[in-house]
């Protein structure tokens, strides 16, 4: 997903419910100080629809928008993405990587045996 992509897609998911082209070009250009005219979220929604991204449902004479992904759904897709690509897939060698390769103290061990706890009971 784009940087502009987002932003669309933040503003679906704050607005909570399928919304008109025209309010959505307002609430974005509210939200994030742009300028755009109804031409450009609309060629964004387009290619959007083909990336399963954005739904278009029938609202009277016009198109409703709403997300066709959840956020949460986004940033597990994501975070599981980056993960892949710059850590092969390894949790552990993130935490080693972010900690700067120095062992984790013992308070930080068991803060993350809560939270694998947390994860088996899931």
């Amino acid at each position: 997903m784009t940087e502009a992509e987002l932003e669309i897609m933040e503003t679906l998911w704050a607005k909570g419910e399928p919304v008109f082209l025209g309010e959505l070009l307002e609430i974005f250009n509210a939200r994030t100080q742009k300028d755009w005219k109804k031409q450009t979220i609309n060629t964004f929604l387009f290619k959007m629809q083909q990336k399963n991204l954005v739904t278009a449902v029938e609202g009277g004479r016009f198109k409703k928008y709403l997300p066709a992904i959840t956020r949460e759904e986004y940033l597990e897709e994501t975070s599981k993405a980056f993960l892949d690509r710059n850590y092969g897939g390894s949790f552990a060698r993130m935490l080693t990587t972010l900690n700067g390769g120095a062992k984790p103290d013992e308070k930080e061990i068991e803060a993350l045996r809560e939270v694998l706890r947390g994860w088996e009971q899931e």
